[in-house]
Order: structure tokens, then C-alpha cells, then sequence
């Protein structure tokens, strides 16, 4: 019985293993294989010596200098792991929105992260504005975010707390009223309309690597500080009196981890503009594989959020001959789907969080 009973116990940890290495490396794949793929057709013979002059640069392995270079390395890459860096911090994000709002279909931008940084952004391109550097359009759209979040935080506190349905629908009505802000910004300068029409519509193409150094610095740490705190998000999750009863500092934890979405998401919106539905359908992918616990739903989100965008992005360079798409658009067709899926499910009382 005891020898039955302890391949009972190692089969699940074998399973959950499996679970993890599999996504990994199905990520690992989704990584190389996308280097391929694109309007142009690159011989794997020349990815591969462009791979190996990057790793190893003293061999000489590759020209520098070449256009099939250039592709690689200055356009492919950033967006690769644009993506990467991107979906997971949305996914992530998306995660802990969820935990600390008790609800399934809300997602970092439904409290006023995107309408911030969206209007910080505008805002730089509509006046010229270069006061950080090359870093300016980013920090502004922090600021912008963090101080529309706040507002709606502000806005929403009544008699010591923050009730969350105040805190969800001030996010909402804040968020339509800085979108509406920033439609007027648009409407009126021309030569706007043609700098952020694909940035509202969400693309990798314009990334750099020194945004990528910055995004991967910052978003990377937001996630492993967020992860530290996997069983005060549990306890949110079973409600805020609970919290409170097992001695949480509820306020102080929301408000610590609604800056750190907040850092994280503002500069995804920085480089990428609005790519919506990932911070919302991942994290429920990521429980169904891995199981509700942030203890694994997060790194989960993490890695799942990554793979999810890369394929978005290699969709919306192969989807039309000679274009390609804003990867907003692939994203937008593939969630509002699921999104539709889960009202039904709680229209059913069949979907738990």
C-alpha cells in the first residue's frame, strides 16, 4: 500500500513537470523558429551564422554589414523579444489585476494604465518633447499612468478603503474620459494621426534595443517582486475580510502592487502602444495548465504570455503578402473571442476564479 500510495503522489509531480519543461522549450522553439519568418526569406544556413557571430564574435562568422544582418538583428530580434519581454509583463499584470479585483474579465488597462500612458505619449509627440533623451516618450507615459491611477485610486477611496467596485468603475469612467482626451489631441494635428496610428493599433516593429534593455530591466524585476507576494494575492483573492482577518495590510499591498502593474504596463505601452485582451485571456490559460494559485499562475502567465505574443507577432507578419499587420489587431480577433467565452461561462455560474 505504501509503495502504491507513493507512485500515486509522483505521478502529479511527474505530470506538473512535464507541464513546465514543455512550455519552455515550446517557447525556446517559438523563439528561434520566428527569427525565420517575415516578408523576407532568409537561407537557415545564414540565421544560423548571424546566431553564431552574436555568440561567439571573434570568429568572424557573419558580415556585419549585410542586409540579411540588418533584418536579423535590427529588426527581427527586438521584435522577438519585444514580444517576449511585452507578454509576459501584460499577462503577469493581468494576473494580479485579477486576484486583487476578484474578477475574471478585468486586466491592468481597466484602471487607467493604458489611457495614461497613452495620453504621456501623445503628449510627447504632439509638442516635441525630448527633456529625458531618447527615454522621454517612456517616462512621461509613466508619469501619465501613475497619475491617472491614482486619481481613479483617490477618486475611489471611501472611509479608509478602497472599495473595489468603486476603485473598477472610476477606472473605467477615468479611462473613457482621457481617451476622449486623447482622441481631441488627434483629431486636431494631422501629422499625428500618422505617428500614432500604428502605436494605437499596437505593433513591435518600431522597437529598439535600448528600449529593450530598459524594458527587460524594469518589467523583469516588477514580475519578481509581484511573485514575492503570491500568498497575499491568494488571500485577496478569497476576498479583502479575509485578508484582513489573517493580518494583511490590504491597502498597503494593492496600492504597492497596482504602481508595480503600473511601472511594468506603462512602459509596454511605451514601445509597443495598446495591445489589448493578453493581460485578460492569459492569466485564465495559465490556471487552467498550471492550476489558481499565484504561486505558479504567475510564473505561468509569464511564460505563456511570452509564447502567446511571439505567435501573435508572427501571425501578423505572415497574414497578408508584403504588410504587416499591427499585432493589436491579431490579438484583438483571438481574445474578443475568448472574452465573449467567459461572459457566457459566468453568465452560466459555471466559470471560478
Amino acid at each position: 500500500m505504501e509503495i502504491l500510495k507513493g507512485e500515486t503522489t509522483q505521478k502529479p509531480k511527474l505530470l506538473y513537470s512535464l507541464k513546465w519543461g514543455f512550455m519552455a522549450i515550446a517557447l525556446f522553439v517559438a523563439i528561434v523558429y520566428s527569427l525565420f519568418l517575415g516578408q523576407v526569406k532568409i537561407p537557415l544556413s545564414d540565421v544560423l551564422r548571424i546566431m553564431e557571430e552574436q555568440i561567439f564574435p571573434w570568429t568572424n562568422a557573419y558580415s556585419r554589414s549585410g542586409p540579411f544582418w540588418v533584418i536579423v538583428v535590427y529588426i527581427r530580434e527586438p521584435e522577438i523579444l519585444g514580444a517576449l519581454v511585452i507578454g509576459s509583463t501584460l499577462a503577469v499584470g493581468g494576473a494580479v489585476i485579477q486576484s486583487i479585483f476578484r474578477n475574471p474579465i478585468t486586466e491592468p488597462y481597466i484602471i487607467g494604465v493604458s489611457s495614461g500612458a497613452a495620453l504621456g505619449a501623445v503628449v510627447v509627440l504632439d509638442f516635441g518633447l525630448v527633456i529625458f533623451g531618447a527615454y522621454t516618450l517612456q517616462v512621461f507615459a509613466f508619469i501619465f499612468s501613475v497619475s491617472t491611477v491614482m486619481v481613479v485610486y483617490l477618486s475611489a477611496f471611501r472611509k479608509g478603503r478602497v472599495p473595489l467596485t468603486y476603485l473598477l468603475l472610476t477606472g473605467i469612467a477615468v479611462s473613457l474620459f482621457i481617451s476622449s482626451f486623447v482622441a481631441y489631441l488627434i483629431f486636431t494635428n494631422l501629422r499625428l494621426q500618422d505617428l500614432v496610428w500604428m502605436w494605437l493599433l499596437g505593433s513591435l516593429g518600431q522597437i529598439t534595443w535600448s528600449e529593450l534593455v530598459l524594458a527587460f530591466a524594469v518589467n523583469w524585476f516588477t514580475i519578481f517582486v509581484v511573485a514575492l507576494y503570491w500568498k497575499e494575492l491568494d488571500s485577496l483573492q478569497l476576498g479583502e475580510e479575509y485578508a484582513y482577518s489573517i493580518g494583511i495590510s490590504v491597502e498597503k499591498i494593492k496600492i504597492m502592487l497596482i504602481l508595480l502593474v503600473t511601472l511594468s504596463t506603462s512602459i509596454c505601452v511605451s514601445i509597443s502602444g495598446l495591445i489589448g485582451f493578453v493581460g485578460l485571456i492569459i492569466p485564465h490559460v495559465s490556471r487552467l495548465i498550471y492550476g489558481g494559485s499565484n504561486r505558479v499562475t504567475i510564473p505561468g502567465s509569464m511564460i505563456v504570455g511570452g509564447l502567446f505574443l511571439i505567435a501573435c507577432e508572427d501571425i501578423a507578419n505572415l497574414a497578408k503578402a508584403q504588410e504587416v499587420i499591427p499585432i493589436g489587431i491579431v490579438t484583438g480577433i483571438i481574445g474578443a473571442p475568448f472574452f465573449l467565452y467567459l461572459l457566457s461561462r459566468m453568465a452560466g455560474e459555471s466559470y471560478a476564479t
